[in-house]
């Protein structure tokens, strides 16, 4: 009516009528939402229904340029890059008999000797699963199995005591789950690059929190081993506590800077 008669008054009843509308449909989509808030249930799956939109941050690949054609579809998308990815690192075919036959033995010997220190390592407490969940960050992406690291750190505790029994079975086992080794792979594209070819992409693999509480204690126990027992030789400095590979150069130019103050030659062999 107020289209017709443009009056005044019919524009404030207008108004007036609008806000009750909005606050009405308001009402009715909180209502809607809290409905489906309770009706969340963590048995039947709903509850991952629930938070995955809100999780969801990705951004749309274009169509694909490879050897097979132009991909367009996510799953031809998906397989270009996988065949890319396989390519880019597929491992050079460096044969060397005699070396092979050394790392068999040498692995082979060390499962040997570690399915027994295993049986003898310390069994992981529940305080120590509840330090690594701390530690967690919880801007990190989850893994394959889309739990994030907000809810680990809302765990109860006697689903803390579960996953303490799970890692100690893995210790006195040998057996790591297959899940918790399986990662999802996120093409990153590289600045700069071409956004269609499928090299421009390099790939990231989010690997489940809780397999990395699971390894932090593992590896925990093994350091301790190879410390206290001498396994390791002195001149070994990648990946060990307070060492890294710059105090071996650091190391490597001491000896080349005694032997010039010596008068002395130093050589270099890999």
């Amino acid at each position: 009516m107020f289209q017709t008669y443009r009056d005044p008054v019919l524009k404030r009843k207008l108004n007036k009528l609008n806000k009750q509308i909005k606050k009405l449909d308001q009402k009715i989509e909180t209502e809607a939402f809290t409905n489906e808030l309770l009706n969340v249930n963590a048995t039947d799956g709903t509850v991952w229904k629930f938070v995955t939109p809100f999780k969801k941050k990705t951004k749309s690949i274009p169509s694909l340029n490879g050897p097979g054609g132009i991909a367009n579809t996510d799953l031809e998308k998906a397989n270009f890059l996988a065949e890319s990815l396989e390519t880019q690192f597929t491992l050079n075919n460096i044969t060397n008999p005699d070396t092979e036959e050394l790392v068999a033995d040498s692995v082979m010997r060390f499962r040997t000797e570690a399915n027994s220190v295993c049986k003898d390592f310390d069994p992981p407490l529940p305080s120590e699963v509840l330090d690594c969940i701390k530690s967690l960050r919880i801007n990190k992406a989850p893994g394959i199995d889309g739990i994030n690291n907000k809810m680990i750190k809302n765990l109860p505790l006697h689903t803390i005591l579960t996953i303490t029994t799970i890692i100690h079975k893995i210790m006195t086992l040998g057996h790591f789950p297959t899940r918790w080794k399986t990662a999802t792979v996120v093409p990153i594209l590289k600045p700069g690059k071409d956004p269609t070819d499928t090299t421009s992409y390099r790939p990231i693999s989010l690997l489940p929190s809780l397999s990395k509480i699971a390894e932090h204690l593992i590896l925990k126990r093994l350091n301790n081993y190879l410390k206290e027992n001498n396994v390791l030789c002195p001149e070994q400095f990648g990946f060990r506590e307070k060492l890294s590979t710059s105090h071996q150069l650091i190391r490597v130019v001491e000896y080349v800077t005694e032997g010039f103050a010596n008068k002395q030659k130093t050589g270099l062999f890999s």
